[in-house]
């Protein structure tokens, strides 16, 4: 750095197109994703009691933390996409359904259902992963 001049830097291509390529484990596994979002999902929802005023909060808070905590298990190369839907429990029946395009090679999502007494939740995760 002369005269107080940043050097500017410069990035390079690294043509890495596959996961695989990045070594062992940095392919999405739905295993390890679907174990954290069953802990998170019970862990915030286990005993609560159906609040219509605050389920929308609570799902956001919820998305959130299963978005950083999956971020964590070192998926590096992938776009997560959650989705949490609370909802009551009146003796309903519910059908969530989902479609993406997507590389089956490379692609994965996740998914886990909860519920209580009065609670219904369904958490679902997609990992797109991005060239």
């Amino acid at each position: 750095m002369e005269d107080g001049l940043e050097k500017e830097v410069v990035y390079e291509n690294t043509y890495i197109q596959t996961p695989e390529e990045y070594g062992e484990g940095k392919k999405i596994r739905k295993g390890r994703v679907q174990q954290v979002v069953s802990e998170l999902v019970k862990g915030k929802l286990d005993g609560v009691v159906y609040d219509p005023e605050r389920s929308a909060q609570v799902a956001k808070e919820l998305s959130d933390v299963v978005k950083e905590k999956v971020k964590g298990l070192g998926f590096d190369r992938y776009k997560l996409i959650v989705q949490v839907t609370v909802g009551q429990k009146v003796g309903q029946a519910m059908r969530i359904a989902s479609r993406c395009l997507w590389d089956t090679n490379t692609d994965n999502c996740a998914s886990d259902y909860y519920e209580n007494e009065t609670t219904y939740c369904v958490c679902m995760v997609f990992g797109l992963y991005l060239n």
